[in-house]
């Protein structure tokens, strides 16, 4: 049975303060989205979109609102659906979970809670946000989410070994609820990009040149939608990286290891 048209009325964008998270909300307006809310820590960024979506990118703009909140503290969720509640906003009819960060370097030489906040932004805020919601995201067929993993879900990494893993769980998540929403009409997406030129290696402390075998995020984001809008549960945006995809389902564990080492390896810390 095909399913219902992808519905924009309302949609919920978390790491709306830049990269993917920014693109998402310029594709969503331009696709007709009426209301957007905004999330992230930085709220000088999240006022800057709002005029940015308010200055006649969209026809006719949506209503923006911007919701500053640190989703990386464990009441973070929380004070996100109390936020929504209070202020009587309409149920959400897409939620793009795209908030997370990474941080280079060898496991034991990071500080614990640079992987705690990894762990409750990267996987259990998407995981508790999609809870809460379920049950309006599968009320009325076309609802659904988007989940922002990588393309790092898909093998072990040294020297992201925390990264790696919390995408590694947000894609196995998404792909187990897209099986779960499809009787109600509801899609879940799996989104793993590629490398992307945005402030992720700023934040995550590396220097790799990615340019070359980047992808934009504006790309990304047109991708995701419309495999979202297709109902598919996975989408890796760029040739280049589903060449790679395929290429480490051959490979043996082993070698995937050997390879992923070697190239994180070159800024191994000393």
């Amino acid at each position: 049975m095909p399913l219902a048209p992808a519905r924009y009325d309302h949609c919920l964008v978390t790491g709306a303060s830049a990269g993917i998270g920014w693109a998402f909300a310029l594709e969503l307006a331009a696709r007709g989205a009426r209301r957007l809310t905004v999330v992230a820590r930085r709220e000088e960024r999240l006022v800057e979109l709002a005029a940015r979506l308010g200055a006649g990118r969209a026809s006719p703009s949506p209503e923006v609102r911007p919701v500053v909140v640190d989703l990386a503290e464990p009441d973070g969720p929380g004070r996100l659906v109390e936020a929504l509640r209070r202020e009587g906003a309409p149920p959400v009819d897409l939620l793009v979970s795209n908030a997370g960060f990474g941080r280079y370097g060898a496991f034991i030489l990071r500080p614990w809670d640079d992987h705690r906040r990894m762990y409750q932004l990267n996987m259990l805020t998407p995981a508790e946000l999609v809870h809460a919601l379920w049950d309006e995201l599968t009320a009325v067929p076309g609802r659904g989410v988007i989940h922002v993993a990588s393309t790092a879900a898909f093998q072990p990494i040294p020297y992201f070994a925390s990264y790696a893993a919390t995408k590694a769980f947000l894609r196995s998540l998404s792909d187990g609820l897209w099986g779960e929403a499809r009787p109600a009409g509801a899609r879940v997406l799996a989104l793993c990009p590629g490398p992307v030129p945005t402030e992720f290696g700023q934040v995550a402390g590396t220097s790799f040149r990615v340019r070359k075998v980047s992808t934009g995020a504006d790309r990304v984001v047109r991708e995701a939608l419309d495999a979202y809008e297709r109902g598919r549960a996975e989408v890796i945006p760029g040739f280049t990286n589903r060449v790679m995809r395929c290429a480490v389902r051959l490979v043996p564990l082993r070698l995937v290891l050997w390879g992923a080492t070697k190239v994180a390896g070159v800024q191994r810390p000393g």
